[in-house]
């Protein structure tokens, strides 16, 4: 067995160099070639070509995947892994060339990865230990010996092949007649892999007691088809999962289409089509008016293919929940409790009908009871609820939610909601900082994370903090339910704190820029008009800012704006008080019990920088008074 000439070609991010570099060690010591750059300045022409030209001719790509990894959105990393999976593509599917090696606890589910990398085995190493077990496999690939699954697997854990349930075994079916056993036979015997929804309607069409037995036992027992182990997959990494990511629901989109394209008749992977479409509105990562258009297709395809489908009534009552007099989503959710009283989803889903109602004791039960359920997902449970609670200021209800919702499972979710109760409740920066920081590092650099981190050092006046938080994040513009917006929006605030005010200009310019080139899109979204106008007015562009106010309120479709999301900003930015206080007053003054979304308190005003045109009026110091005293 001979690897003479063969190398191999190291991947990492940079803050994964140490590991990298003892991977190197072991794989130089059982004597293969490894290309491992180490070079802190990575860049250039020279550079560019050394590398491109080491993964066409490398005979094993090793990349590192680590929480570091799924940190970061760029990096020239993802360049090298881009490179190496177009060269995978001109290969036999059974040529060893990709080999993903796992360094921590990094789920294939949620690691940010090729696809390609899914199609492969995984190697998981503690690096902690010596890595002489991953060299000694090293070897064995290059010198053309096939391994196995290896111990560092558990059993069915290789991406895009989930265990197959066990085949039907006829002779254990109860005894419920001849002519059952005979209508199972024939039915595997002659097709011996259909899909469960084959089966299905061969329950549909059962004559007898015990045909419509033996079809319920063999699709029980039947084997997920392709095409369902990828709807699994996609299911698990998105709509199952509460601290999924943008990345997770492209990923799991992508796998549904694959799904889609192998079975365009099950009704079920429709379903799930269709729920994921909704979620990627309601978490915020896509609010395009083709999702709900696609999520309603999607529900009534389903439900066309098997109108008993509970999923495909599931995913209509979504649609309904969002679209249609909520009596009609209503509706659905019950009949889908009819049938399976504890449906974490329709409890979930009717309980959020109930919050819009303001029928709190009722939606406070039921999210009670999607909690208590098996697959109720308790964290995400308790963060509805807090949401009941947070919108209508019963502070201590909420957190006691959000805490359990923590407890439960940290997620960007809850970690930044606490970090937000604690603002607005009791006017705790420091507290709601260090909460911040205590999280996860996939979590502290999740979106929601960084701009609600961003907010509390602003709040702390401490910018140089809030500019390292934002160095955190690659992308341009922050997409999410609470705050959508440039980066740059944050990074001009904290420019400004700190008495930068030409590296201000700079960043709300940018920002603007950003904003601009989105508006051509969608000229119509009143949020953009809106952040338009902020930024306008944080440039001291005062009459166009004032315009984008008037647009704004033009476009506004209800008399229940919250302060987030009102001309109040811009008003109070350019010192406008006039204008300013009456909104802030109407928020002030909003009744507890009342959903106002995000309440207004004296801690937010007296603590955020937003506000600082406005102290020295008389009517803003008397909003800083609590009510009752």
């Amino acid at each position: 067995m001979s690897i003479s000439g063969k190398a191999v070609f190291l991947s990492y991010a940079s803050q994964d160099a140490e590991a990298a570099r003892r991977i190197a060690d072991a794989l130089r010591a059982a004597g293969v070639e490894v290309w491992f750059d180490q070079s802190e300045l990575r860049g250039g022409d020279v550079w560019d070509q050394k590398i491109r030209k080491q993964i066409k001719e490398c005979a094993l790509f090793v990349p590192v995947i680590s929480a570091n990894t799924n940190a970061r959105a760029e990096g020239y990393f993802r360049l090298e892994w881009k490179l190496a999976v177009d060269r995978s593509h001109l290969m036999a599917d059974d040529a060893p060339f990709l080999f993903p090696v796992v360094i921590d606890d990094t789920s294939d589910a949620t690691a940010r990865v090729p696809d390609r990398f899914r199609e492969v085995q995984w190697t998981r190493l503690n690096v902690k230990d010596t890595p002489e077990t991953l060299a000694d496999r090293v070897v064995k690939l290059l010198g053309g010996e096939i391994i196995g699954p290896g111990a560092d697997r558990a059993p069915g854990h290789w991406p895009g092949l989930q265990p197959q349930r066990p085949p039907p075994r006829i002779w254990l079916l109860p005894a419920l007649g001849v002519l059952a056993i005979l209508i199972v036979a024939a039915f595997f015997a002659i097709r011996p892999h259909r899909s469960p929804a084959e089966i299905a309607r061969l329950l549909a069409t059962a004559e007898t007691v015990a045909a419509r037995a033996a079809a319920k036992s063999a699709l029980a027992a039947a084997p997920l088809s392709e095409a369902r182990q990828l709807a699994a997959r996609a299911r698990a990494m998105s709509l199952d999962k509460y601290d999924s990511t943008a990345e997770d629901f492209a990923a799991a989109e992508g796998l549904l289409k694959r799904a889609l394209q192998l079975d365009p008749n099950d009704a079920e992977i429709w379903a799930v089509s269709s729920l994921l479409n909704f979620s990627f509105r309601s978490r915020g990562f896509d609010h395009a008016q083709a999702r709900a258009a696609a999520a309603r297709s999607q529900a009534e395809r389903a439900l066309s293919l098997d109108p008993d489908s509970l999923e495909g009534q599931f995913a209509l009552g979504r649609w309904q929940r969002d679209f249609e007099d909520p009596a009609v989503a209503e509706a659905t959710f019950k009949k889908i409790l009819s049938r399976q009283p504890n449906h974490a989803g329709a409890l979930g889903n009717l309980a959020w009908i109930y919050d819009r109602l303001d029928r709190v004791d009722e939606s406070a039960a039921l999210y009670e009871r999607v909690a208590a359920q098996p697959d109720g997902n308790p964290a995400l449970a308790r963060y509805t609820e807090f949401l009941l609670f947070f919108h209508r200021a019963r502070f201590e209800e909420a957190d006691r939610c959000i805490r359990q919702s923590v407890a439960a499972q940290p997620s960007a979710n809850s970690q930044s909601m606490l970090a937000i109760l604690m603002l607005t409740w009791k006017g705790d920066a420091d507290g709601a900082a260090r909460m911040l920081a205590s999280g996860p590092t996939a979590v502290r650099n999740e979106p929601r994370t960084i701009w609600t981190t961003a907010m509390v050092q602003l709040c702390q006046r401490t910018p140089e903090a809030t500019l390292k938080t934002l160095d955190r994040f690659s992308d341009d513009y922050i997409q999410d339910n609470w705050f959508a917006g440039p980066k740059t929006y944050w990074t001009g605030r904290a420019h400004a704190l700190a008495g930068r005010k030409e590296a201000a200009r700079l960043a709300w310019e940018a920002g603007l820029a950003v904003v601009d080139a989105r508006l051509k899109a969608t000229p119509q979204a009143r949020d953009l008009h809106l952040m338009r106008g902020e930024l306008l007015a944080w440039l001291g562009q005062a009459n166009e800012a004032l315009r984008e106010a008037r647009t704004a309120a033009e476009l506004s479709r209800s008399d229940r704006t919250a302060w987030f999301s009102s001309e109040a900003r811009i008003y109070a930015v350019l010192g406008r008080a006039d204008e300013a206080l009456p909104w802030l007053e109407k928020f002030r003054a909003a009744a507890v019990g009342r959903n106002v979304g995000w309440p207004l308190t004296a801690a937010l005003l007296r603590l955020d920088p937003l506000w600082d045109k406005l102290r020295d009026d008389s009517r803003f110091q008397t909003l800083l008074k609590e009510p009752g005293k």
